[in-house]
């Protein structure tokens, strides 16, 4: 009972499967968290897109977020003319001064491209959980055989 015939006719010992689905189970735990780092990012990105776009130009007085838990804040300044002097993060500790519609129109095609890796990303993550349960249900009815094998083979001999 540790082979089991496959699809295109194959056999595979049981070890296999279960090597099979030890590796899925640590790919998707890996994939789990790369798409929860992307996530983390793609929301700073918006709140970045959007708190740029919302500041008044005329500037003003504020307080300033420290971290990103919002724990500490520090009076801020933003001073008239500011629009036309954003630093805009340009990836490798680089960053551009441009305007305010530029920095945004960056964000927004740094936003689609982690966009986009998010959906690649999450197929990848749908279709390694597809077969990670596959496998579980084969698992699961090899287990269940042997098992049944076994407590009839206790039985015969038994009674």
């Amino acid at each position: 009972m540790s082979d089991v015939q496959a699809e295109g006719g194959k056999t595979i010992t049981l070890e296999e499967l279960i090597a099979r689905a030890s590796e899925l189970r640590e790919y998707i735990t890996v994939l789990s968290n790369t798409i929860n780092s992307y996530v983390t990012q793609y929301r700073e990105l918006q709140l970045a897109s959007e708190t740029l776009k919302n500041l008044p130009e005329a500037g003003g007085e504020g307080f300033v977020v420290v971290d990103r838990l919002s724990s500490v804040l520090v009076p801020g300044i933003v001073k008239e003319g500011w629009t036309a002097s954003v630093l805009v993060n340009i990836g490798f500790g680089y960053y551009l001064k441009t305007s305010r519609d530029k920095a945004v129109e960056v964000i927004e095609k740094r936003l689609a491209s982690v966009n986009r890796l998010l959906d690649e990303l999450q197929k990848r993550y749908k279709t390694a959980l597809d077969e990670y349960s596959a496998l579980q249900g084969i698992l699961n009815q090899v287990y269940a055989e042997a098992q049944n094998t076994e407590e009839a083979g206790g039985q015969a001999s038994g009674g």
